[in-house]
């Protein structure tokens, strides 16, 4: 990041800290301060599919392969297949690598080798500096790391999946990486798309009275360096050429569905959405397992 993008961020966390101050002094700064670690701090999220593998989970073999990453080597599991057709699958902040084994039965029908990735703050990956979720700015690099080792190992093609906010670091990743060329087809379920509404909704559930949203979100990019306005995909979807799959539940409460409607707008041509009503965040397989299936194979079969 330019150095002057850093002093505006910096700017931006002094203002927070003020107008939090003028809202109810030293403990309405503090209460910023506690719900943006709440918000940052990546905390180990528990599910059905805890202890699960591609073997356990699809019958499919596989092996646990180090992907060296930025910060250093993090496990993935690989999953055999086209060895010049990959796919790469991306977890949500906190969800366990085992939120992505629903795809491995399409993927591997599709005929594509699947790498299920960590990344920086995962269990066995190496952890980020300041030991803070970056909130995809960074962790796409991660990502661009994993294809990289594709490529290295065979692929032409690649097929990417992001869950939540897995769904971010494929999109900056889209923007950003110079394999992004090798992109023919995008999967994104429940993708965090910009940041401040997930964040206000995040602040609310936290019990952060409104007048103190806007300052947690400042200290949010305060502390971590990042511009979230950068973070905003809707604004970017010139850089989208690959085809996509957007899978949203309508009773996401964590991330809006409204976000993924809007980039079936931007770009009707290239995404298709497929809702699931009355499902919750990142849980459309859950809700309706057939369906999502279906809408999966179809899509890779084009």
């Amino acid at each position: 990041m330019r150095l002057g993008a850093r002093a505006r961020i910096a700017i931006v966390g002094a203002g927070a800290l003020a107008v939090a101050m003028a809202a109810g002094g030293v403990l309405a700064a503090a209460e910023c301060y506690r719900a943006s670690t709440a918000l940052l701090v990546p905390r180990i999220l528990h599910g059905p599919g805890d202890g699960l593998d591609p073997e356990s989970a699809a019958g499919l073999p596989f092996r646990t392969v180090d992907v060296p990453e930025p910060l250093g080597p993090a496990p993935a599991w690989l999953v055999p297949g086209a060895p010049s057709r990959w796919a790469i699958v991306v977890h949500g902040m906190g969800a366990p690598r085992a939120e992505g084994l629903p795809l491995l039965p399409a993927l591997h029908d599709a005929g594509l080798t699947a790498l299920i990735i960590s990344y920086r703050n995962d269990p066995g990956a190496p952890g980020s500096p300041d030991g803070l979720s970056h909130l995809g700015a960074d962790e796409w690099r991660d990502l661009d790391a994993a294809a990289r080792f594709a490529v290295n190992h065979g692929a032409r093609h690649l097929t990417l999946a992001g869950y939540s906010m897995g769904g971010a670091m494929v999109c900056d990743f889209l923007r950003r990486s110079p394999r992004a060329r090798l992109v023919t087809n995008v999967v994104l379920d429940a993708p965090v798309l910009e940041w401040r509404r997930p964040l206000a909704m995040a602040a609310a559930r936290a019990g952060v009275p409104q007048v103190l949203v806007a300052p947690t979100e400042a200290m949010v990019d305060w502390r971590t360096g990042i511009d979230l306005s950068e973070e905003d995909q809707l604004g970017q979807t010139d850089a989208f050429g690959a085809r996509m799959l957007v899978l949203h539940g309508t009773a996401d409460s964590i991330v809006p569905i409204a976000d993924s409607r809007a980039l079936a707008r931007a770009i009707p041509g290239r995404v298709r959405l497929v809702e699931f009503a009355g499902a919750g965040h990142a849980a459309s397989w859950q809700s309706d397992p057939g369906r999502y299936d279906a809408a999966l194979a179809a899509f890779l079969g084009r």
